[in-house]
């Protein structure tokens, strides 16, 4: 029987299949999912901020791209994940409000680029993404196989 994990915005969860990770609500939040593909482990964190540069430690640790990419891979490694057999896939990082006076890529954008440059500094691979545009997503992540399933108002589902 699969057990379905809920995850908040700027929360986590790590677990072993049959279980299935969920988040919904994103906007120009990312979620990231990481899955060592022999073991059949992952996780997934439902990020709001690129860095906690400007927080001073006093945010929980998976709101943020940097300390929740670092807190998935120790809590998988926990369970005898190996970062060499990781894989990442990305959801979310939307522009959800169009601005005459934007300057700069919006937060979304930011989530992105983020999440991929500490990915690709810990090598571990972004093997697919759902990313970017202007709508709103919701994931479920199944530890069976590794699929995401991105679903959107309006839109057919989606698996990556």
């Amino acid at each position: 029987m699969q057990n379905k994990i809920e995850v908040t915005m700027g929360g986590g969860a790590v677990t072993a299949a049959p279980h299935i990770i969920s988040s919904s609500g994103l906007g120009s939040c990312v979620v990231v999912t990481l899955y060592d593909t022999e073991r059949k482990l992952g996780g997934l964190a439902h990020i709001m901020l690129p860095d906690s540069i400007s927080l001073n430690g006093s945010h929980p640790a998976y709101k943020c791209a940097d300390t929740a990419i670092t807190t998935l891979i120790k809590e998988l490694r926990s369970m005898r994940a190996s970062p060499r057999n990781m894989v990442a896939k990305l959801v979310g990082g939307a522009k959800m409000f169009l601005s005459s006076d934007d300057f700069g890529p919006c937060i979304g954008e930011q989530n992105i680029i983020s999440v991929k440059r500490i990915l690709k500094r810990r090598r571990i691979p972004v093997i697919a993404e759902n990313t970017g545009s202007n709508y709103g997503r919701s994931v479920e992540f199944y530890l069976d196989s590794g699929k995401v399933m991105v679903r959107a108002i309006g839109r057919e589902d989606k698996e990556i």
